[in-house]
C-alpha cells in the first residue's frame, strides 16, 4: 500500500506535502499509540504481581528498567530518524515493534501455558513462572518498550516538520502534549480499570486494536506527510572530535586562526578566522590543520582527523554544562522509585472511593499527572503574567528546575511522613505482609500533587534551558537529551533500591513489616545532595547569564524584597519549629534528665545568639553575605534533616518509656554523638543567617528610609514566622509526631534557601572589605611592637589618615590616631556592655526553666486542648510586640511632653534591669506555690500539680515588656 501511494499522481492544483492536512493524521495516531501504550506500562507492577506472581520488590524492579529503556531509548530513535532513516520509516517500523511486543503481552495473559497457576497474592505457595514464561514475558515487555521509545518525540518532531512557521509548530506541540496527557488519563482510568476488575486479557486487547489503529491511520496519511532527509547526525561530528584530538595529541597548537580549519562559507564574503578558546586545550588539536589534512582541490582526505573549530566549541560547550545536566538524572530518580512504591502502598491500603467503588492501584498516579496538567496552565496563565509583572522579568528555565528541586524532595518528605502513618497503622492493628491497612490511599495524594507541580515547573525548564545552552547543531535533541536523563534515572532507581534491599531490611516482599519510610527519607537526603550540587553549578551559570530584555541594568532594590522576606520567614519558620521546643523534645523523646536538658538548650540558644558575630565578620570581610547565607542554611538543613532521622529512625533514638521512670534506659553514645551533631549544625547554621540577611537586605536600598522600612519588615517577618513555629510546628511535634514537626522544618528550610538563591541574579553584591577587628587587633599588636618607643606631644608625629599612594606601610606596625581611638572607645564601654550578660544570664535559665514548669504542671486550655510546654514562649513574643508598639507610640511621646526631653538608652537599660529583677521575683513567688501545691498532694518527681501553667504568665509579660531586648 505504501509502495502504491509513493507513485501515485498527485491531482491537479494539488498543495504542497505537509501543512494542516497532515495535523488529523499525526493526533490520532498520537491518541492511538498513547492509549496503547498507557494501558500496558501504567499498571505493568500489578500485573507481574497478580497474574505472574512476581515478588513486590522484584515488580517494581522490572517496572523501572521497561520505564528507564522507554524512555532512555527516545534518544535512539531520534538519531536513526535524524541522521539514517528519516521519521516515518522509524515511527512506522517502531509502531510495528510495539504491536509484536503487545501482542505478545496479551498472550501472556490469555493463553494458560504462558503463565504460572493463579494463587492468593503473597501466599507461600505461590509457584513463580517458569524459566520460558518469564522469557516470552521479558520479550514482550521488551519489544513493548523499544517501540514505544521509537515513537513517543519522533512523531513530536515529524509533526512539527510538516509546518514552516513556529506560531504553527507551537500550536502543533500544544495539541501533541495535551493530546498525550489526556490520552494517557484516560488509558489509567479506563483501560486499568478493565485490568483489574474484567479480564487483564481483554484490557491489552485493547491495546493491540489502539496500536494496530494508530498505524493504520499514520500509514494512510503518507502522502500528504513532508519527508525531510536524513542529515549527518550532530552526535557523528562530536565523535570525530574526539577522535580526531587525539590522533593529533602529540601535534604541537597554534595560537593563529589561520592553523585551524573554519566553517564552511557560502557567497563571497569570507567569514573572519576564530582560534579554539583556551578551555579544554586538548580538543583543540581536533581543528588543527597539518599536512596533509586538505587535499589540493580543498576537500578533507580524512574526515575523522580533522574538525571545524565550532565542532570543537560545540563539544566543550556539552561537557560544560553535563554538571547542569546530570543534576537531572538525581532530581528524577526519586520520582521513579516513588512512583512505583505507590502502587505497592496503594495495594495495601483502603482504595474505596465511596462504599463499593475501589480505584485500582495504578490508578493512583492520576493525580500526578492532573496535578502537573494544572499547574502548567496556572503557570502559564497566572503565575508567570504575576511574576512579570512585579519583577519586569520572566523567570529563567534554572530558575524553574530550581524549584522543581524543592518541591521533589518536599514530596519524598511527605512520603515518608505518610509511610510512617501506614506502618504505625498497621502495627496497631497487628497486620503483616501485604494485608490492607484501614487507611485512605488517598493519604498519598498530597505527595503525587506536590510532585506533579514540580515536573510541571521543572520538565519545561529543562527543555528550554538545553534548547538555549546547547550548540545550534544539538538543539532538536534538547527533548530528547531530557528523555535520556530520565531514561538513566529509572536505571538509577533499580540501582538504589537494589541496594537497599540487599543492606537493609526496609524493602521485604510484605510490606507492612519493612521500613518504606525509610526509603523515602533516604531519597530525600539524595535529593538534598543533589539539590546543593545543582546550586553550586547553577550559581555558576547564572553568574555568566545573561540578563532578558528589558530587565533592568542597576541590581538591588525592590525587587530583591520578596526574595529575602520569604527567605526570612522560611527560614525562621524552619528554626523556631525545632529551637522553642528541644528542652520538650529531649526529656520525653532521649529520656534526658530534665535539668540536663535545660541545660543543653542553653547551650543551643547561646550558639545561636554568639556565633551570628562570627557570620558577620565573614560576611564582611572575607566571604560576602550571600555566600554565607547560602553555606549557612545548606548547614542547617544538613542539621535539621539530621535531627528529622533521629525523630523517625529507631536505632537513632533511646527505647520509648514513661517520662521520669527509673527504668528509663538514656541514649547511647553514638545516638548522642548523632544528636549533638545535628544540634550544632543547625544551630551554626542559624546563626550564620539571622543577622546577615538583615545586613544584606539593607544593602540593597541607598536611601535610608527605605532601609528603615526594609528592617521593619524584616523583623516583624521573623516575630511572625517565629510565632507561627510556636503555635502550629510545636504543636505538631507534641500532639501528632516528632517527625512530622521537624519534617515541616525541613520542607520549610529548603524552601528557604531555594527561594534565596532563586533571587540571586537581583541582588547587589557587595565586596568584603577589611574588617573593623582586624584593625583594632592591628592597634594592641603595633602598640606591643613599639611599647619601648617614647612617646611624642606633637600631633605631627601620629598617623593620621588611611595611606593613599607612595609606599604602603606595614599595617601591622602603624596604625591610624582613629583606629587607636576606636579602640580606647571600646575599653570605656566594655564594664557597661559586660553588664547585659548578667542581665541576660537569669533571663536564658528562667526560659529554660519555665517548660520544665509547664511539664509539671496544668496546661488545659478549656475542658479538652492542652497547649504544649514549648508554646508558653508565646507570651514573651506577644508581650513584646506589644509593649514595642505601647513604648514607641505611647510612653515615648508622654515622656516627651511631660519632662520636654526623650529617654536615653542607658536609661530604657536601667528600666530593663528592674523589671528583670521583677520579674525573677515574680517567678520565685509562682514556684514556692507550685511547690507548696505539690506538697499539699503529696505529688513527686516529674508528676502534674492541678495548678494552672498560666499562672507563670505574669513573669513572662513582666521580663520582654523591659525597653531592652537580650
Amino acid at each position: 500500500m505504501a509502495a502504491t501511494m509513493d507513485v501515485e499522481p498527485e491531482p491537479s492544483g494539488a498543495p504542497t506535502k505537509g501543512g494542516w492536512v497532515t495535523f488529523p493524521f499525526l493526533i490520532a495516531t498520537m491518541a492511538a499509540l498513547t492509549l496503547a501504550a498507557g494501558g500496558w506500562k501504567n499498571n505493568i507492577v500489578v500485573y507481574l504481581i497478580n497474574e505472574f506472581n512476581v515478588r513486590s520488590i522484584d515488580a517494581i524492579q522490572i517496572t523501572n528498567i521497561v520505564n528507564g529503556c522507554t524512555t532512555l531509548f527516545t534518544i535512539l530513535g531520534a538519531i536513526f530518524a535524524d541522521s539514517f532513516f528519516g521519521s516515518f520509516l522509524v515511527v512506522s517500523v517502531s509502531s510495528l515493534i510495539s504491536l509484536a511486543g503487545i501482542i505478545l503481552l496479551t498472550l501472556t495473559a490469555t493463553l494458560d501455558p504462558l503463565y504460572p497457576a493463579p494463587c492468593e497474592t503473597g501466599s507461600s505457595l505461590c509457584v513463580g513462572p517458569s524459566k520460558m514464561q518469564l522469557a516470552i514475558l521479558y520479550t514482550s515487555l521488551a519489544l513493548s518498550s523499544v517501540g514505544l521509545a521509537g515513537t513517543r518525540f519522533t512523531l513530536g518532531t515529524m509533526g512539527a516538520d510538516q509546518f514552516d512557521k513556529p506560531k504553527h509548530q507551537g500550536i502543533f506541540f500544544n495539541w501533541h502534549f495535551f493530546t498525550m496527557y489526556a490520552v494517557t488519563l484516560v488509558s489509567v482510568i479506563g483501560i486499568i480499570y478493565i485490568e483489574d476488575n474484567v479480564s487483564w486479557g481483554l484490557a491489552y486487547g485493547l491495546c493491540v486494536m489502539a496500536n494496530v489503529i494508530g498505524l493504520a491511520i499514520f500509514l494512510l496519511g503518507k502522502r500528504y506527510y513532508r519527508m525531510l532527509k536524513p542529515h549527518v547526525s550532530p552526535f557523528t561530528e562530536l565523535t570525530c572530535v574526539v577522535i580526531a584530538a587525539f590522533q593529533k595529541r602529540k601535534v604541537v597548537l597554534s595560537l593563529k586562526s589561520e592553523d585551524y580549519r573554519q566553517e564552511k562559507h557560502t557567497g563571497g564574503t569570507k567569514p573572519v578566522g576564530i582560534t579554539p578558546t583556551t578551555s579544554f586545550k586538548f580538543l583543540n588539536h581536533a581543528a588543527l590543520l597539518t599536512q596533509g589534512d586538505p587535499t589540493s582541490n580543498g576537500s578533507i582526505k580524512k574526515p575523522w582527523n580533522l574538525c571545524t573549530v565550532q565542532q570543537v566549541e560545540d563539544l566543550k560547550t556539552l561537557i560544560r554544562i553535563s554538571p547542569l545536566w546530570s543534576t537531572g538524572i538525581f532530581l528524577c530518580t526519586p520520582i521513579a522509585i516513588q512512583m512505583n512504591l505507590i502502587v505497592l502502598q496503594a495495594l495495601a491500603m483502603d482504595r474505596h472511593l465511596g462504599p463499593t467503588y475501589q480505584i485500582p492501584a495504578g490508578t493512583m498516579q492520576v493525580f500526578a499527572m492532573l496535578s502537573t496538567s494544572v499547574s502548567l496552565a496556572l503557570i502559564d496563565r497566572f503565575l508567570l503574567p504575576t511574576f512579570q509583572k512585579l519583577t519586569r522579568t520572566t523567570p529563567t528555565p534554572l530558575q524553574r528546575i530550581g524549584m522543581g528541586h524543592t518541591l521533589t524532595i518536599s514530596s519524598m518528605a511527605i512520603s515518608a511522613l505518610v509511610e510512617s502513618r501506614r506502618l504505625a497503622t498497621a502495627r496497631t492493628h497487628k497486620l503483616h505482609s501485604n494485608s490492607i491497612v484501614p487507611m485512605s490511599a488517598f493519604w498519598m495524594v498530597p505527595q503525587l500533587v506536590v510532585v506533579g507541580v514540580a515536573d510541571g515547573l521543572q520538565l519545561p525548564g529543562q527543555v528550554a534551558l538545553y534548547y538555549q545552552e546547547f550548540p545550534k547543531s544539538l538543539k532538536s535533541t534538547a527533548a530528547a537529551m531530557v528523555a535520556m536523563f530520565m531514561g538513566i534515572a529509572f536505571y538509577m532507581g533499580t540501582v538504589v533500591v537494589d541496594f537497599l534491599r540487599k543492606t537493609t531490611g526496609w524493602l521485604p516482599d510484605g510490606i507492612n513489616d519493612g521500613r518504606m519510610d525509610n526509603v523515602y527519607w533516604v531519597l530525600s537526603v539524595i535529593g538534598l545532595i543533589n539539590f546543593g550540587y545543582y546550586l553550586e553549578h547553577m550559581a555558576a551559570t547564572m553568574d555568566v547569564e545573561p540578563q532578558p530584555s528589558g530587565a533592568p541594568t542597576t541590581k538591588g532594590g525592590w525587587i530583591t524584597f520578596p526574595f529575602l522576606i520569604a527567605t526570612m520567614a522560611a527560614l525562621t519558620l524552619a528554626a523556631g519549629g525545632w529551637t522553642n521546643n528541644i528542652i520538650v523534645y529531649l526529656i520525653n523523646e532521649f529520656n534526658v534528665k530534665s535539668i540536663d536538658a535545660a541545660q543543653i538548650a542553653n547551650i543551643v540558644n547561646g550558639c545561636t545568639t554568639l556565633f551570628p558575630i562570627l557570620g558577620a565578620i565573614f560576611a564582611d570581610s572575607f566571604l560576602g553575605s550571600f555566600s554565607v547565607i547560602s553555606v549557612s542554611s545548606l548547614i542547617s538543613l544538613a542539621g535539621i534533616l539530621l535531627l528529622t532521622l533521629t525523630a523517625t529512625l529507631d536505632p537513632l533514638y533511646p527505647a520509648p518509656c514513661e517520662t521520669g521512670s527509673s527504668l528509663c534506659v538514656g541514649p547511647s553514645k553514638s545516638q548522642l554523638a548523632i544528636l549533638y551533631t545535628s544540634l550544632a549544625l543547625s544551630s551554626v547554621g542559624l546563626a550564620g543567617t539571622r543577622f546577615t540577611l538583615a545586613t544584606m537586605g539593607a544593602d540593597q536600598f541607598d536611601k535610608p528610609k527605605h532601609q528603615g522600612v526594609f528592617f521593619n519588615w524584616h523583623f516583624f517577618t521573623m516575630y511572625a514566622g517565629t510565632l507561627v513555629s510556636v503555635v502550629g510546628i510545636v504543636y505538631v511535634e507534641d500532639n501528632v509526631s516528632w517527625g512530622l514537626g521537624y519534617g515541616l522544618c525541613v520542607v520549610a528550610n529548603v524552601i528557604g534557601l531555594a527561594i534565596f538563591v532563586l533571587g540571586k541574579r537581583y541582588y547587589r553584591l557587595l565586596k568584603p572589605q577589611v574588617s573593623p577587628f582586624t584593625e583594632l587587633a592591628c592597634v594592641v599588636i603595633a602598640a606591643f611592637l613599639k611599647r619601648k618607643v617614647a612617646l611624642s606631644q606633637k600631633s605631627e608625629d601620629y598617623r593620621q589618615k588611611t595611606h593613599v599612594g607612595g609606599t604602603k606601610p606595614n599595617p601591622w606596625n602603624l596604625c591610624t590616631v582613629q583606629q587607636v581611638e576606636d579602640l580606647k572607645i571600646l575599653i570605656r564601654i566594655s564594664p557597661l556592655w559586660s553588664t547585659g550578660i548578667l542581665l541576660c544570664t537569669p533571663i536564658a535559665i528562667q526560659m529554660s526553666l519555665i517548660v520544665l514548669q509547664a511539664l509539671a504542671m496544668d496546661r488545659h486550655l478549656g475542658p479538652t486542648f492542652q497547649i504544649p510546654a514549648g508554646t508558653m514562649m508565646v507570651f514573651v513574643m506577644l508581650s513584646t510586640s506589644i509593649s514595642l508598639a505601647l513604648i514607641d507610640r505611647f510612653l515615648l511621646p508622654t515622656f516627651q511632653k511631660l519632662t520636654r526631653t526623650t529617654p536615653t538608652p542607658l536609661q530604657r537599660i536601667g528600666i530593663g534591669h528592674a523589671l528583670t529583677i521583677s520579674s525573677m521575683a515574680i517567678s520565685a513567688l509562682v514556684e514556692s506555690k507550685r511547690l507548696a501545691t505539690a506538697q499539699t498532694h503529696k505529688l513527686n518527681g516529674n508528676s502534674i500539680v492541678p495548678m494552672s501553667a498560666f499562672w507563670m504568665v505574669p513573669q513572662l509579660v513582666v521580663v520582654d515588656s523591659s525597653p531592652d531586648d537580650c
